[in-house]
């Protein structure tokens, strides 16, 4: 029997975008005439067979390139968690029911190469509002002309809102300490050398001066486990001991205060995930390790790995949704002040419109009256002339 392909969530580097709930009416989304309906219009906007712009046309025009040749297919389809896609590869059936459906599959099959998106909710939470689906959270690998003519389907169809989710500092932080505690509790068959060995950090400063742009950190994987373990000694980091225990280090060799408002981890790579402010990869979680308990003890859900995996879906979906909260609410908000700058400079540019739209007005109503004086004495010159 073949093994199963992949899961679509591991192995691929996807950009991340949070999405508004997708209205479709009193016809279901998640039911299959419904996505087979969406990827044939899909597949007709890329192709370029029902131009709806000039946009489109462009994108259908570059997406058909040598590179790629020509769309072969278009499939959008109910994907589960990873039992139920190796239940469905092992024993061709039916994809997931909607119930059961952890989002959507959209795969683009090229002649040469495949690109492929993922709208993900979590399974435990599938409420929605009446004609609505939420899918809060959205993975896209595709190249920038497919990804438009993506965005913009999603836009047009179900009249959503897509927006790029910047993942911050704190979460990024937050994750790692996650995985790290999964891997060091006393139930884990699986140690921190085995699953992450190799970490490197990235510290960017953003509001700094043009010298020093960013700061790359690696540690040797002996060292990963030294950290947690010595982070565990200091006190008050009981939540998160390798983020207390590298601050030391980086404050006593390098004068570098890690919790400096200024001082933004950016990206974190291991071997089990790369993590960045706009981008993941993640890698399958290891299911090995010799699980042997006693009669009294209860097994574990899943191995170490597993349960860190899973965690981290979870937070990542309630980033996408708006109501994470990771970490302890201090760092949370931290996180939150340290990402909105657009969002402050957008707010600056409407005022700007704003002003501009105001002093239209204001210039308008002058013209009406010029015009009434004008008429005003035309028409006392034309009584005159009468009267004469």
């Amino acid at each position: 029997m073949a093994a199963a392909p992949p899961y679509p969530l591991y192995d691929r580097s996807y950009a991340l975008y949070r999405l508004s709930p997708l209205h479709h009416g009193h016809t279901p989304l998640l039911d299959p005439p419904s996505l087979r309906a969406h990827a044939r219009r899909l597949k007709e906007q890329l192709k370029g067979d029902s131009v709806r712009g000039v946009e489109v046309a462009l994108a259908a025009a570059e997406g058909a390139t040598p590179e790629r040749g020509a769309l072969e297919q278009c499939q959008w389809q109910t994907i589960g968690d990873e039992v139920a896609w190796i239940d469905l590869h092992n024993q061709p059936g039916e994809p997931a029911t909607p119930e059961q459906a952890r989002g959507v599959a959209v795969l683009l099959e090229y002649e040469k190469q495949s690109y492929n998106a993922l709208l993900l909710r979590d399974p435990a939470a599938t409420t929605s509002p009446d004609a609505f689906t939420s899918l809060p959270l959205l993975l896209v690998k595709m190249p920038a002309p497919m990804r438009d003519v993506f965005l913009n389907y999603l836009r047009t169809t179900f009249d959503a809102h897509v927006a790029p989710l910047r993942l911050s500092s704190a979460f990024l932080a937050s994750s790692l300490e996650s995985y790290f505690g999964h891997l060091s509790a006393s139930t884990s068959s699986q140690s921190i050398l085995d699953v992450v060995q190799k970490l490197q950090l990235q510290l960017t400063f953003p509001h700094s001066n043009t010298l020093l742009k960013h700061m790359d950190i690696s540690i040797a994987p002996p060292d990963v486990a030294r950290f947690v373990g010595r982070g565990k000694l200091l006190p008050n980091s009981q939540q998160k001991p390798f983020t207390s225990a590298i601050s030391c280090y980086l404050r006593e060799h390098l004068a570098l205060d890690l919790s400096h408002p200024k001082i933004h981890i950016s990206r974190i790579s291991c071997q089990s995930f790369q993590l960045s402010t706009d981008r993941i990869r993640l890698g399958p979680p290891d299911i090995s390790g010799d699980i042997s308990f006693s009669q009294e003890e209860e097994a574990p859900e899943g191995s170490a790995s597993q349960l860190a995996m899973e965690e981290f879906y979870a937070s990542l979906i309630r980033e996408a949704t708006g109501t994470g909260k990771f970490l302890p609410e201090n760092l949370a908000d931290e996180g939150k002040s340290s990402t909105p700058s657009s969002n402050k400079s957008a707010k600056g540019g409407r005022r700007k419109r704003a002003i501009s739209n105001t002093a239209t007005p204001s210039a308008r109503p002058k013209r009406p009256k010029a015009r009434g004086k004008e008429n005003g004495r035309r028409r006392n010159r034309d009584e005159e002339m009468a009267d004469a």
